[in-house]
């Protein structure tokens, strides 16, 4: 093992989500193995530094008590800096602009159509907070509704960029001083080292009636194929992406969510149908008509889905 391992990476030895010890290892794999390269090569486009992670393990443990399943091994301060700060490129952001679609800010103007609507206030009362805004498009979306915005991000640079769009921004001790209608955390929770405690303080920040609203990949048909035996190497790259090494270290599915927001006293919330399908756009495209269809079903009526909108245990439904 290298000199000070804890520097690059550190062992969870307990689940993030219950705090049980009791875990069942479900794939142990060198970082530096060919399949490991491979993919972290593509991944980061060569800017990677594979050399560093000689000797240290990717570990795909389930925990025993509340099913989540995450990697024990997680990258230190300094590993994560270098990996979203120097690996994920500051072009990403032309590169995710190219790749948008009409389809993605609309999508983001339905959410908050509902939104607006469910909570029934003006759109100037509603206050938002953006959790991991990255480069501040649904929060811009937000703005454009014309609500009470604020983000937080941890990188200098896509703050600076929320700066000069005009989009106010939060530290982690002021979240708290606020009350938010809506919190917004998109792919967020998946990266968390410490999910729980960072849930809790967002809870803490939900006004009585708000809602916290989590997207993150369904690693359920990666856990499964990797607990049947299933390697690295043998999974399609979609399936690896919910459980993809040094960055997807909380691999959730609906269950495991549920009881992770649980535990800091949130309880997802079953909206109105008719708000969702009357926030849609899109109903004369055929294939757009049928998943927007079934969606609001997939995600609120027979829950399976990872993307849900929870409230207060204690709030009215």
């Amino acid at each position: 093992m290298p000199a000070n391992p804890e520097k690059l990476l550190h062992e969870r030895e307990r689940c993030p989500s219950c705090g049980s010890g009791a875990r069942d290892l479900l794939l142990r794999e060198p970082l530096d193995s060919p399949a490991m390269t491979a993919f972290l090569r593509k991944q980061y486009e060569g800017r990677a530094r594979l050399d560093q992670l000689q000797g240290y393990n990717y570990e795909l443990v389930r925990c025993r008590q509340c099913l989540l399943a995450y990697q024990a091994g997680v990258p230190g301060a300094s590993l994560l800096s270098e990996i979203y700060n120097l690996w994920i490129p500051l072009s990403e952001r032309d590169r995710l602009a190219q790749e948008r679609t009409l389809y993605d800010p609309s999508y983001w103007a339905q959410q908050l159509h509902f939104f607006i609507e469910h909570i029934g206030l003006r759109p100037a009362q509603v206050k938002v907070l953006d959790f991991g805004m990255g480069w501040a498009e649904w929060a811009s979306m937000a703005r454009a509704f014309g609500c009470d915005v604020y983000g937080a991000e941890l990188s200098p640079e896509r703050l600076e960029h929320a700066h000069r769009m005009g989009i106010a921004t939060l530290d982690w001790q002021e979240m708290t001083t606020h009350r938010f209608h809506l919190i917004n955390t998109e792919q967020v929770f998946e990266h968390l080292i410490e999910p729980l405690d960072i849930l809790k303080h967002l809870a803490s920040a939900l006004a009585e009636n708000g809602l916290l609203k989590i997207s993150v990949p369904d690693a359920r048909v990666a856990v499964r194929r990797i607990a049947r035996g299933a390697t690295f190497a043998s999974l399609a790259p979609e399936t690896v992406m919910p459980v993809q090494p040094l960055e997807h270290v909380n691999c959730f599915e609906y269950k495991t969510l549920v009881r992770l927001a649980a535990a800091a006293g949130l309880v997802p919330l079953r909206p109105r149908l008719r708000l969702i399908y009357n926030a849609t756009s899109g109903w004369l495209h055929p294939v757009r008509a049928a998943r927007l269809l079934v969606r609001p079903f997939y995600r609120h009526v027979y829950p399976k889905s990872t993307f849900v909108y929870f409230r207060r245990a204690t709030a009215a439904s």
